[in-house]
């Protein structure tokens, strides 16, 4: 009897530590949220607290290639610097009409180290920028935090002399699994908080 109790014990430690698997990065039975849906939980935060959401332009991986508002590998590597380039699938070539390589955007198995962006930039000079990255493991996760981290460096130097220099050098990264945050806002921990929440 305790020979078969302990043989069940064992079928249902396997069992949990396999579920346990399944829910790490990119490998989930379920969609992981998009970046896009992140990103709306993020300004959907900065409004509900009263933080100015000024006039801005989102990009993101999930749009026609062909749209203004896709975030191409050129954009990325613009803002994040030069070792952020080739962290998305290469961009559809114009011979293909604007389609991407197949596999593109997959939730599960996507061979790009980034499956999923999007990015909010500010048009005018208050200092607001979100940014969201699903990533596919905890490596590239580590890697995109740095970029970010570095994004964060170029905002606020660039913002120093201004009225808005606290808000621009205090924007925060967060990593979330394989999600990478960033938040330049009045309230950046709010923000965090609410994709957080989103994620878990």
């Amino acid at each position: 009897m305790r020979r078969v109790f302990d043989c069940l014990t064992c079928v249902l430690i396997l069992t949990c530590l396999g579920a346990g698997l399944l829910t790490s990065c990119g490998r989930q039975t379920t969609p992981p949220p998009s970046a896009a849906e992140v990103l709306t939980a993020m300004t959907d935060a900065m409004t509900a607290s009263a933080q100015p959401l000024p006039d801005g332009l989102t990009y993101t991986r999930a749009a026609d290639p062909a749209s203004p508002s896709y975030l191409t590998d050129t954009l990325f590597s613009a803002l994040y610097g030069e070792a952020a380039r080739g962290l998305f699938l290469p961009d559809a070539a114009p011979e293909t009409g604007g389609v991407p390589p197949v596999g593109d955007l997959s939730p599960i198995g996507d061979p790009s180290p980034i499956g999923d962006a999007a990015v909010y930039l500010s048009l005018s000079a208050y200092p607001c920028e979100l940014a969201v990255f699903r990533c596919s493991d905890l490596r590239t996760a580590a890697t995109v935090a740095g970029l970010c981290q570095s994004r964060l460096d170029t905002v606020a130097v660039g913002h120093r002399n201004s009225e808005w220099a606290e808000i621009a050098a205090g924007g925060r990264v967060a990593v979330e699994g394989c999600y990478v945050l960033l938040a330049v806002a009045e309230d950046p921990g709010a923000v965090l908080e609410a994709a957080r929440r989103m994620l878990r």
